[in-house]
């Protein structure tokens, strides 16, 4: 009985490593291409809800080098570059041509999000504290960033020179060396 068990666990492990792959195709690079393309004007007129509920209004950071990272708590390559993401953070917080943000699409009646991508504001919240994350969260309203950026995958990074153009935009987890590189190749 002990084996019969083991391999129907083993099938069902297999069955779904074989479907994890084939999804493989959805987290690549090139996943958000066809909404935003490298040195073309990326429209910032949309705002964001911060923490406290204010609005933050992404048009206001025009003329800075703005790096955005768009993430959900049931993501693990999310929560494993957080640690990273906050070491870069910490680099760059009181460099005042960067701007750092974390946009997360939370299922809250308030923001009315048709296709929310993660779990209630506060759980988000105590995840983002959890995982020692100190840079801001922004929260998506009516999928405008979602929607705006092309959201296929997560985690997405997106940078924006502070000429308005986009430098890159890309999912998968990024290394903080990589990370570093393309936040100083910003114009």
């Amino acid at each position: 009985m002990k084996k019969l068990v083991s391999i129907v666990v083993c099938l069902l492990v297999s069955c779904f490593v074989l479907i994890a792959c084939s999804l493989l195709p959805l987290v690549s690079p090139s996943s958000t291409e066809s909404t935003l393309q490298a040195n073309q004007p990326v429209t910032l007129d949309f705002s964001l809800k911060d923490k406290d509920g204010k609005d933050v209004n992404l048009a206001d950071y025009k003329g800075k080098k703005i790096y955005i990272n768009v993430w959900a708590t049931w993501c693990g390559p999310c929560q494993r570059e957080i640690p990273e993401l906050e070491e870069v953070y910490q680099e760059y917080k009181d460099k005042e041509d960067y701007v750092f943000l974390s946009i997360t699409s939370p299922k809250d009646a308030e923001f009315a999000n048709t296709n929310p991508a993660d779990v209630s504001k506060d759980e988000i919240l105590e995840k983002a504290s959890e995982l020692g994350a100190t840079y801001p969260v922004l929260f998506d309203t009516k999928d405008q960033a979602m929607t705006h950026f092309g959201i296929a995958a997560f985690p997405t990074h997106i940078l924006i020179n502070s000429d308005g153009t986009l430098k890159v935009s890309f999912a998968g987890q990024v290394q903080k060396d990589k990370l570093v590189e393309l936040l100083e190749e910003m114009q």
